[in-house]
């Protein structure tokens, strides 16, 4: 299920994700990205997971995208090029598609694809190292559909247009700005600072977090396209779910409720 260059670790009820090639900036080989769907499947059928953190190992950088000294190998035809694009499609799909809360922790250098992936995730926390960039100006290559259309969901058209034309590295305090990020916190507590908003939400009622995840999904779409029934049918699991009852116990006796995401 994982490679040495992508492990997980689970504690406490958060599953940290790591992209484990700090040589190449944590950049993604193709066996990676393979990897990244039964990763993320073994977290969904996990109960005792409740929220997901991907991460780069080391400070230098959370990801710096596509392993590019791969390409002339994998990369050389347009058959290999679409099986490619086809296994990082995937991967993606299962990054944003995960029904459980994903957080970014992002240190060091965030680009390209790197970048694409820390925005799939439902939160982004950076240090204040961090760096951010989208670069496909520089290389004289067209950025996809999906890729603006990403981009564009969590940020501006305005802002999108900045990072796009410009190529160039913003660092944290203007990723905050521009809505790609959550939060950001210094170096040496960003580490710290993630596990416990992690643990935070693995403490939350689990349905009531996912529902949240799916309705805040619905209701961003064009209110013709949502899907109205879907969102009350979450609402009413939630509201006859044994987690309300034991919700309501717990604030009546003024403790901390033990929710079992039934």
């Amino acid at each position: 299920m994982t490679t040495d260059k992508l492990t997980i670790e689970k504690d406490s009820g958060v599953a940290w994700l790591t992209i484990n090639q700090p040589e190449r900036r944590n950049a993604f080989s193709l066996a990676m990205w393979q990897a990244v769907p039964a990763v993320m499947a073994d977290c969904a059928a996990d109960d005792a997971v409740k929220a997901i953190v991907l991460t780069g190992a080391g400070d230098k950088a959370f990801s710096a995208g596509n392993d590019i000294s791969e390409f002339g190998e994998l990369r050389s035809t347009p058959e290999q090029i679409a099986a490619y694009h086809a296994t990082t499609q995937r991967a993606y799909a299962a990054i944003s598609g995960a029904a459980k809360p994903t957080i970014a922790m992002i240190q060091g250098f965030c680009i390209g694809g790197g970048l694409e992936v820390s925005q799939l995730c439902d939160l982004q926390i950076a240090a204040d190292n961090a760096r951010f960039a989208v670069t496909p100006a520089r290389l004289g290559l067209g950025y996809k559909y999906e890729d603006v259309r990403l981009l564009t969901r969590n940020v501006s058209a305005k802002h999108a247009k900045e990072l796009l034309f410009t190529a160039r590295v913003f660092d944290a305090h203007d990723a905050l700005a521009m809505g790609l990020v959550n939060r950001v916190v210094p170096a040496a507590e960003v580490a710290a600072f993630t596990d416990d908003y992690a643990r935070t939400i693995a403490a939350n009622a689990p349905l009531s977090v996912q529902a949240a995840k799916v309705i805040v999904g619905e209701a961003t779409k064009p209110e013709a396209d949502a899907d109205l029934e879907l969102c009350r049918r979450w609402v009413e699991k939630c509201d006859n779910s044994a987690d309300y009852r034991e919700g309501q116990r717990a604030f009546a006796e003024k403790r901390k409720p033990a929710f079992t995401g039934q």
